[in-house]
């Protein structure tokens, strides 16, 4: 039947009825499917703009130039963080950036939201995060260390690891415990290399079942052997024989009488365990394993390998500087640089020291000094003594008072 005017009309129309129908349904879906759109404003832009620089599970140089931007924000951005850190619905990848970053900006509250997610997460990746951030913080913070510590007995072995990696020399004790309880090989690895390297930068040494104290280390490389021949056990004090075990040989003997105090044999290896440096009688001297030969660098004590390098520092005490009052004794040292290869030692400084009547002995604190870290570099330290930086290789030393 053929369509007349009229129909066509009514087709037309009945067409253009199912368009727009279809247009609004097309509309309405659009609608029903499209993203939230992100805040404008205030708290919650700050959330969404860090969640969506941190989303990321392989960082890139890309993720890197983004997340200067958020390095430089300011403290409003570390509460983002802690709510990102704190939100069980964010994705893994986003609150572990989220503590990592925190770490970095080294804000006033990022230790203690640090070492609570340490103490109080369940989750392992967060907490080795965490544990990993406070590294930065341990050398200023006591309560800092204390969460390393306690984080040792953490039930994740990758929590161990980065907790252990966030010790110092002063921290051996703890590290000797983990090594004895551990039973995971990789954390034992490290637990027994930082008890050498603490061992070398002057930590109390450990006493063998004959009541020698002896560093560290595989049978197959050279060993220092103390062994003592009086003492006095509550001042932590003694006198003894300096040996030097070298594998497949018998002990050479090195001094007949050196003194320790608080478990420091005041003897060490040159980085290539093929010399020792050691003080004996007030003098320093270097021996070297292979020929036997022996030259003496000067008076002083309180020998010290600087580390990653072939020098060594000690203490020459100032003449005529000492004051006592009341039990308690000022002492004046300069600090001597020398190298394990040879040559003059020059003075590079300057520290002062309290020895006191009820530690030690009496004897001067600078006997037990290790070599700590912190943020300037390496740090001559220990109780009773005012704290002296390394300089660097290049850099100038401090000008001393003439001894």
């Amino acid at each position: 039947m053929p369509r007349t005017p009229a129909h066509r009309t009514a087709l037309r129309h009945a067409r253009l009825a199912a368009l727009v129908a279809a247009l609004a349904l097309a509309s309405g879906c659009v609608g029903l499917f499209r993203r939230t759109p992100p805040p404008q404003y205030g708290f919650q832009r700050l959330v969404w703009e860090a969640t969506r620089v941190l989303n990321v599970e392989e960082p890139s140089p890309a993720y890197y130039r983004q997340r200067a931007r958020l390095e430089v924000m300011g403290r409003e951005l570390d509460e983002a963080l802690a709510f990102i850190i704190n939100n069980p619905r964010a994705r893994l990848p986003v609150r572990i950036n989220a503590v990592t970053l925190l770490a970095d900006r080294s804000g006033p509250n990022a230790s203690l939201q640090l070492r609570s997610v340490l103490a109080s997460s369940r989750v392992d990746e967060l907490r080795e995060a965490a544990a990993a951030g406070l590294q930065r913080f341990a050398a200023d913070s006591p309560f800092v260390k204390q969460a390393l510590r306690a984080a040792l007995q953490d039930p994740s072995g990758s929590v161990r690891l980065a907790a252990l990696q966030g010790m110092d020399v002063e921290d051996v004790a703890f590290v000797r415990a983990q090594l004895r309880r551990e039973e995971n090989g990789q954390v034992r690895t490290v637990a027994r290399q930082l008890v050498t390297l603490f061992e070398a930068r002057g930590a109390p040494l450990e006493a063998d079942e004959r009541g020698d104290l002896r560093t560290a280390g595989a049978d197959s490389v050279p060993r220092i052997v103390f062994h003592p021949t009086s003492g006095d056990a509550a001042a932590r004090t003694g006198t003894g024989a300096l040996w030097v075990e070298i594998p497949g040989r018998s002990l050479v003997p090195v001094a007949p009488a050196v003194q320790v105090v608080n478990g420091v044999v005041p003897a060490f290896f040159d980085p290539r365990r093929q010399a020792v440096v050691y003080e004996a009688e007030g003098q320093v001297q270097v021996r070297e394993l292979g020929s036997g030969a022996s030259r003496t660098v000067g008076a002083g004590i309180a020998p010290r390998p600087v580390p990653f390098t072939d020098r060594f520092v000690y203490l020459r005490e100032v003449p005529d500087s000492r004051r006592t009052s009341g039990g308690v004794t000022a002492l004046h040292y300069v600090v001597m640089r020398a190298s394990f290869a040879g040559g003059a030692p020059e003075a590079i400084g300057s520290l002062q020291a309290t020895a006191r009547a009820d530690r030690f002995g009496g004897e001067t604190p600078v006997r037990a000094i290790v070599v700590g870290e912190g943020h300037e570099g390496f740090i001559l330290r220990g109780d009773g003594i005012t704290p002296y930086v390394l300089p660097g290789p290049y850099e100038r030393p401090d000008a001393p008072p003439r001894p």
